[in-house]
């Protein structure tokens, strides 16, 4: 685990449960472990994920309707972003502030992030053009990615 992010986490959790304390809220060991599990994830985690990684990595014990309740609460506070990319199972990531998009193979489930400035722009354009003010979207693009697609070959 990076030093640095781990420095970066405890900051923000120190701010969190302070504006949390500030308007009442209840903080828990629990909710504490599902956000530091989402900061310092690299990867798009399901439900399961998380209630995985906090067991192996902290050992601590945590039911999966708590993970559920606290990931809801997480993203009405906007902390967390929620991937829906079409096989019935949310994803969830940190919200770094970083926006970006997605590529998801439909073989593997692999989920790539990128950004691209032209595509951004472009959007910006299409709002304008229907007179649209653009506030947020979400960008998924949908594809076999080049690991499948070289063991797709080799069968």
């Amino acid at each position: 685990m990076d030093k640095n992010q781990e420095k970066e986490f405890d900051l923000f959790l120190n701010n969190f449960k302070k504006q949390s304390s500030k308007v009442g809220l209840k903080n828990t060991i629990q909710k504490d472990y599902i956000l530091k599990t989402l900061f310092l994830s690299k990867k798009h985690l399901t439900a399961e994920d998380i209630l995985e990684e906090i067991k192996k990595n902290y050992n601590i014990n945590i039911g999966i309707v708590t993970i559920y309740n606290t990931i809801k609460f997480f993203h009405q506070l906007n902390l967390v972003n929620l991937l829906d990319i079409g096989d019935g199972t949310f994803r969830y990531e940190f919200n770094h502030k970083t926006h970006h998009d997605h590529l998801v193979c439909t073989n593997c489930n692999l989920i790539k992030e990128f950004t691209d400035d032209f595509i951004e722009e472009q959007q910006q354009e299409v709002a304008k053009k229907h007179k649209f003010i653009l506030s947020n979207h979400i960008m998924i693009i949908y594809g076999i990615c080049e690991e499948c697609q070289n063991s797709d070959s080799n069968s």
